[in-house]
């Protein structure tokens, strides 16, 4: 799995666009147009991330302060959301955005990867004009005016045929200055329009018009994720390929249960708590929970790999994302971990497999993911991931303990005294108060994960620019602007999940895997360690996200049907799907801190095994003790 762009910033494909303008000729007047469409269409994700900000949370002021719920305000930001995750959408596809699986076009050579190249590029056009066609159709279908805004219901579904014009031009004046670029992309376009002629005609009615749609949409989806298409174009275009052979839903159906998937409240959360750890980092507040993490622990042999993992496990509790955590402790932590005789694959190693925790500790971005999918409280939710956030954590420590034993690393010294222990955790209560302040109001049912993401994202904001004003207002706007695009990226996979599911669930595809479960699991724990089993290959090759949105329909009745609690699963879920983060081929997490590194991304996988073997353990753990999950909950009344 690959993103192909710098690590630290998904959004800008490894190089800004304004370098585009220096291009000679003809080339040159393409970039600028694509860095224009490119910064005009992101600039207006920025202002509808702010706006849906700012509204949601005044409908939090008006109804906690002056008892006055703005009826309006959730529907405005459901709205303005499906625009941000299209329009963003539209522009990450523009900037090599959205995961991919490109391994086999890594391992292709010549002609063989040009090929390859021109069908990964067809297909990406082909769904992008499905967007333009059938979002068309789809506005023109819908009627009426909205319940509380009385705008244009259509007006809605506009974004999509939209964002397919956007999303086209951008892709194909990407990178124009090659010239197998431009060859692939425009012999890729010729392609997509004639296979939609085609396919409009019936040509797929022959061969598959009387194949079981669900059979006909996982081929679809397995063929075009080898040949390297992002995952969620991989989805949504699945699926429309079942709509050319008869299938249940028609091509503006597919569109309208898009919109539907992401057009949930509870999803807001994702692109606030996300853009709340950009502005985290961004403000350097995160050096105050580190300088905190070492004086708890830095005493201990291998004391700057235990700061690591507590870093990360604090750090969770604010950004709840990966990647992100990964970038920043690489360029904070790994540098002083070598200059104190660690080894680099090791210090890129454990920063790696940390890097998990982020999605385990609330409020973290998987766990919304999980609950737009599974009927389950996002409180319970949050609450339940605390307790294994804190086993792996210790897990992993122990683990960088023995290892650091082992290889002579940072013996122990005398412990931080308590004054210095106490000025750290004064610095760094104006971070820790937001976990407390998230997970507490939504466990007692103050606000909604939503409302919490939202005040979270205002308090972190107001630390960082207002109070210690560590960040520009350019900065500010350069950093939630991409950080609206990754949301978008984010919200578009659990977007073009929504009918995957449908068609799957439709087919009774979740039943026949109970029946056959059934005859081969009798018990709970086998049950779960047969999961566990498919999870960790499925998450080798699919990122968590993709992988969660398509496993968790088809599991979660399964487990029902032995009494496991969702709680439970969700969590062991997110944990074994992350593994694919530190193991080939995908190891996203790998790659960002070995890259940032500049380490042989082969070395640190060989590096992080012992993780890997701890994180197993734990996940063995969760599997046999559901307390771990559940009882903190429970305990909490």
């Amino acid at each position: 799995m690959d993103h192909e762009h710098h690590p630290e910033f998904p959004e800008s494909a490894g190089r800004e666009p304004a370098d585009a303008p220096f291009q000679p000729g003809w080339k040159r007047n393409v970039d600028i147009a694509h860095w224009a469409v490119d910064r005009i269409v992101s600039g207006f994700c920025f202002v509808v991330l702010s706006a849906m900000s700012v509204v949601v949370l005044a409908g939090v002021i008006s109804r906690y302060v002056f008892n006055d719920a703005l009826s309006w305000s959730e529907e405005f930001a459901i709205w303005a959301f499906t625009w941000l995750i299209f329009l963003g959408a539209a522009v990450a596809i523009g900037r090599h955005g959205h995961v991919a699986m490109t391994f086999l076009s890594n391992a292709l050579k010549g002609r063989a990867r040009d090929a390859l190249a021109i069908v990964r590029d067809g297909a990406i056009f082909l769904t992008l004009l499905m967007f333009v066609t059938k979002g068309i159709e789809l506005s023109q279908m819908v009627g009426g005016t909205s319940a509380s805004l009385q705008w244009p219901n259509a007006l809605r579904y506009a974004v999509i045929p939209a964002a397919g014009v956007i999303g086209a031009f951008l892709y194909l004046t990407n990178d124009v200055a090659r010239a197998a670029s431009r060859v692939h992309r425009l012999a890729g376009l010729a392609l997509s329009v004639a296979a939609y002629f085609a396919l409009e005609g019936g040509a797929l009615m022959p061969l598959l018009g009387g194949a079981s749609p669900s059979v006909v949409m996982l081929g679809a989806f397995f063929v075009l994720l080898l040949v390297g298409v992002p995952v969620s174009f991989c989805l949504i275009a699945s699926v429309m390929v079942t709509t050319w052979t008869g299938g249940m839903l028609p091509a503006p159906a597919v569109m309208q249960n898009a919109v539907a998937g992401a057009g949930k409240f509870i999803l807001l959360a994702i692109p606030f708590f996300l853009s709340a750890g950009y502005l985290l980092t961004l403000g350097g507040l995160s050096s105050r929970l580190i300088d905190f993490a070492n004086s708890l622990v830095g005493h201990f042999r291998g004391g700057l790999a235990h700061v690591n993992v507590l870093n990360s496990l604090m750090l969770g509790g604010v950004s709840g994302s990966t990647s992100a955590d990964a970038a920043s402790t690489t360029k904070i932590i790994v540098p002083e971990m070598v200059k104190r005789g660690y080894s680099a694959p090791f210090s890129c190693a454990i920063t790696a497999a940390s890097s998990l925790l982020p999605n385990v500790v609330p409020p973290a971005i998987a766990m919304l993911v999980f609950a737009s999918v599974v009927d389950v409280s996002i409180a319970q939710l949050f609450i339940g991931g605390v307790v294994p956030g804190i086993v792996l954590a210790a897990a992993l420590m122990l683990t960088a303990y023995i290892i650091a034993r082992r290889r002579n690393y940072e013996s122990a010294k005398a412990r931080a005294p308590y004054s210095e222990v106490w000025r750290t955790f004064l610095r760094a209560i104006p971070v820790l108060i937001v976990v407390i302040v998230v997970l507490g109001g939504i466990r007692f049912g103050v606000t909604t994960a939503t409302e919490a993401g939202v005040m979270t994202l205002f308090y972190v904001f107001l630390l960082g620019k207002i109070v210690f004003n560590a960040y520009s207002w350019p900065d500010f706007y350069t950093n939630f602007r991409e950080c609206s695009v990754e949301a978008a990226t984010v919200a578009f996979l659990i977007a073009a999940s929504a009918p995957f599911a449908w068609i799957l669930i439709a087919e009774q595809v979740p039943q026949t895997l109970i029946a056959w479960v059934s005859t081969v699991a009798d018990s709970r724990i086998l049950v779960l360690l047969a999961m566990n089993v498919v999870l960790f290959g499925v998450g080798m090759f699919l990122d968590l996200t993709p992988a969660m949105l398509i496993t968790a329909p088809l599991f979660m009745p399964v487990l029902a049907n032995f009494g496991v609690d969702p709680v439970q699963v969700g969590i062991i879920m997110i944990i074994n799907l992350q593994l694919g983060g530190v193991t080939p081929p995908v190891g996203i997490l790998v790659f960002v801190s070995s890259q940032i590194a500049k380490v042989q991304p082969g070395l640190v996988f060989r590096a992080v095994i012992p993780f890997i073997v701890a994180i197993l353990g734990v996940i063995l753990l969760l599997d046999m003790l559901p307390f771990l999950t559940l009882g903190l909950w429970d305990l909490l009344g």
